[in-house]
């Protein structure tokens, strides 16, 4: 959501239970019996984020705007990125009594057409990682990340570009490991699915089944991958520190100014209610 930029929050925020909806359904081609679960079960949703997290995510807010103007350790920054997956976790174990129930009404046909639209998904995700030149994809990643921090600092410099491209350029990133570890986690996924939608479990066997896959894909049983991802997100976390102690006191402020807007409008949002 953030990366949607100030202007386009609150509208984006307002019609998420909509938004999700209609992605929901371009994986699962849910059918009419399915359709009023799935927007009954995202508006309780939207209500329940509403109260509950958006008050979490002021007071995250305040605690990296308090940080902002100072030189920041790794150690902070993966503090902070934990506290965003756990938030992210939370959400989805909110929801998990109800996707357990709607995954139990899904068709052989549905699981089909999900099947299809991982393999859409990886033919994208191999042309943006693994296809075409080593430059070409380090450009990619570089434009991407670069344009996430200008967002909040402002432009960068010339020598924040270079210290960019740098860090990318020896990052442990290895789209082999990576797609394999996404191709793991769709197995898993259909596998659950299908043993739910086959019928025969109790709803808090289901729910077990489908909290497990969830758990699962934050921490993927495989230790040798468990290790490779803990290694990128420690290169994140020294990236961001090293990015941001270089920068300059006005883009300090551009970031304090930028999270101090995001406050306001999540601060509107939950009065709102």
């Amino acid at each position: 959501m953030l990366l949607s930029g100030c202007s386009t929050l609150k509208l984006v925020y307002n019609q998420a239970d909509e938004a999700v909806y209609w992605w929901l359904d371009g994986y699962l081609d849910l059918s009419d019996k399915q359709k009023p679960l799935a927007k009954d079960t995202l508006r309780q949703l939207h209500q329940w984020h509403r109260q509950t997290q958006l008050p979490e995510y002021v007071a995250l807010l305040q605690k990296v705007r308090a940080m902002a103007p100072h030189d920041v350790q790794p150690e902070q920054v993966c503090a902070i990125a934990q506290d965003m997956q756990n938030s992210f976790v939370a959400v989805l174990h909110q929801v998990a009594p109800d996707a357990a129930k709607l995954v139990g009404q899904l068709s052989t046909a549905q699981l089909q057409y999900l099947r299809k639209k991982y393999d859409k998904l990886n033919l994208e995700w191999r042309e943006d990682y693994v296809d075409g030149s080593e430059e070409k994809r380090l450009r990619s990643r570089n434009k991407q990340l670069r344009n996430r921090l200008e967002d909040f600092y402002g432009n960068l410099d010339a020598t924040q570009r270079e210290m960019i491209n740098q860090s990318l350029m020896k990052s442990s990133f290895q789209p082999a490991i990576s797609f394999e570890e996404r191709l793991r986690r769709q197995v898993d996924a259909i596998q659950i699915f299908t043993r739910i939608s086959q019928g025969g479990l109790s709803p808090s066997l289901a729910q077990a089944q489908f909290k497990g896959w969830l758990d699962r894909s934050f921490t993927p049983p495989d230790e040798t991958y468990r290790i490779y991802s803990q290694a990128l997100k420690q290169e994140n976390c020294e990236r961001f520190a090293k990015l941001h102690n270089s920068t300059s006191t006005a883009q300090r402020e551009r970031l304090a100014e930028s999270l101090r807007s995001y406050e306001t409008i999540f601060q509107g949002l939950i009065s709102k209610n």
